[in-house]
């Protein structure tokens, strides 16, 4: 419940999710975040949304985009 009720300012407050911005995030924008009341202030979890940015660039190169990745791990089709 406490994450939805803070959904839309943790939107706001990662930059509307983008991760090339989020991925470039850096230990003085940590701090900020940490200190924004409208998230959940907890380093691990926003250093886990940094992390995932990342790991979200990484699949542009190995394949293509999060969609790629999906299509590579489920293989079948809906029909299959």
């Amino acid at each position: 419940e406490i994450v939805l009720k803070k959904r839309p300012t943790t939107f706001e407050a990662f930059d509307a999710f983008d991760v090339d911005k989020v991925a470039a995030y850096r230990e003085r924008k940590i701090q900020q975040l940490l200190k924004n009341p409208g998230i959940i202030r907890n380093r691990r979890k926003v250093e886990a949304i940094i992390e995932n940015a990342k790991r979200f660039q990484g699949l542009r190169e190995t394949h293509g985009g999060f969609k790629g990745w999906l299509d590579a791990q489920h293989p079948l089709t809906l029909d299959e």
